[in-house]
């Protein structure tokens, strides 16, 4: 007989986001993180594992979203006040922009992040390829899920961020 044992670990800090659905309460490790998922590969979640997007009609580190209005009630703009990042991230690929109704948002590799609100619990990733505009913030799978792996990269963090666009 087999038995599987299974352990949840559950992460959680404080963020602010325009929808209730994805807000975070309880004390922090990380306020953004890296979940994987099957054919999607590594990408980007906050504290409580829902994940962030990146949308193809913003232009990546020009410090703007063009998602506003309708499009902002769909796609909240994700940001937290104190980044704080597992092994994997790095702080300076992550900036804050400053939002046209004068509301903050984190930029991921200058690409804005956001949250999709049909994303009702964490590891849910409904948003991917929303009208062939949105994409899950991928980011290079982290070198310490490989023990003896030699990894070559390019530019593939500026298109992963970019959700392969």
């Amino acid at each position: 007989m087999l038995i599987l044992v299974l352990t949840v670990v559950s992460i959680v800090s404080v963020a602010y986001s325009t929808n209730p659905a994805f807000a975070q309460t309880g004390p922090s490790q990380y306020s953004v993180n890296i979940a994987t998922k099957p054919g999607l590969g590594s990408y980007l979640t906050n504290a409580t594992g829902f994940a962030l997007y990146t949308y193809l009609h913003d232009v990546p580190a020009n410090g703007t979203s063009t998602c506003i209005a309708i499009c902002l009630q769909k796609w909240p703009a994700f940001y937290v006040t104190t980044l704080a990042l597992p092994p994997g991230l790095k702080a300076s690929s992550f900036t804050t922009i400053t939002r046209p109704d004068g509301s903050k948002q984190l930029a991921y590799d200058g690409w804005p992040l956001y949250y999709y609100y049909n994303d009702t619990r964490p590891g849910d990733t409904t948003g991917q390829g929303v009208l062939k505009l949105w994409s899950v913030a991928t980011v290079p799978t982290p070198f310490s899920l490989f023990a003896t792996s030699s990894i070559t990269t390019s530019d593939s963090a500026s298109t992963s961020a970019a959700g392969g666009w």
